[in-house]
């Protein structure tokens, strides 16, 4: 493993084709490994063979690899500022939670200045099925995408947790008329979440950002402008990173709506 990355080191840091034999006297390492190395590398498409000089060098899935990474950062970066004013607003933590694998990753996490709030740890992961945020997510993937994620029987973590797939694929077309996802006591007992999906230029959601609170908190004279909240923030951290598309238009209005009528009912 060392003997691999010290060679992805050396390559990124000398942009050009390089030989096996010149790889070898310049790290150190046998040829016969540098051959055995450089083999599987190519195999899986992290370097290419220069057909002129016959030299290898790396390829651009490394450089996807790095901007996935920088992506991720730059989300992280560009929705902090809108995280604080959500935070502000609703006096409640604040979460941005992105997909890693068959888990949420908590990205980012911002708390309220108030006596008491839930502390969430940044780079906890969390199951998809039970997470207001993870919802947001893969209410957008296709079908295929569900399947492949998620065990027909989902892990139990509460008496309100949907354990069948079917059942819960099936929820997940309330999350994209509404665009607003809930955790209701589904991962932790007492705790509930508000999340929304936030799309990146190419109209893909790529995570889901949103509000963690106390259940006994959450009354209802606060729902209506919770949710209005949540979609806005959603919404600004989504243009901010490119999104063009329309998807928050009917729902923000129809949040401000539901809340204005809850502020002044007739």
């Amino acid at each position: 493993m060392d003997r691999t990355l010290d060679i992805l080191e050396f390559m990124a840091k000398n942009p050009k084709p390089y030989g096996a034999t010149e790889l070898s006297r310049a790290l150190k390492i046998p040829l016969n490994s540098i051959f055995r190395i450089l083999k599987r590398l190519t195999e899986r498409d992290y370097t290419i063979q220069d057909q002129a000089s016959g030299g290898y060098q790396l390829s651009t899935r490394v450089f996807s690899l790095g901007m996935s990474l920088y992506t991720r950062y730059e989300l992280r970066h560009r929705a902090r500022p809108h995280m604080e004013w959500l935070c502000r607003e609703t006096s409640e933590t604040c979460q941005l939670q992105v997909p890693r694998g068959d888990r949420m990753l908590v990205l980012d996490t911002m708390s309220p200045e108030v006596e008491f709030y839930l502390r969430v740890v940044p780079g906890s992961l969390v199951y998809y099925h039970a997470s207001a945020f993870g919802k947001a997510v893969l209410a957008f993937e296709d079908e295929a995408r569900l399947l492949e994620i998620l065990p027909s029987r989902l892990p139990y973590l509460t008496p309100k947790t949907i354990e069948l797939r079917s059942e819960f694929i099936k929820s997940l077309e309330k999350v994209r008329e509404t665009g607003l996802a809930y955790d209701d006591e589904e991962y932790t007992s007492g705790i509930l979440c508000v999340g929304s999906p936030v799309f990146d230029v190419e109209g893909k959601a790529v995570a889901g950002l949103g509000i963690t609170g106390l259940l006994q908190t959450y009354e209802n004279s606060r729902k209506a402008i919770f949710e209005q909240l949540v979609l806005e923030c959603a919404y600004r951290v989504s243009v901010d990173i490119g999104y063009q598309g329309t998807f928050f238009d009917d729902k923000l209005q129809t949040a401000r709506s539901k809340h204005a009528k809850d502020k002044h009912p007739a």
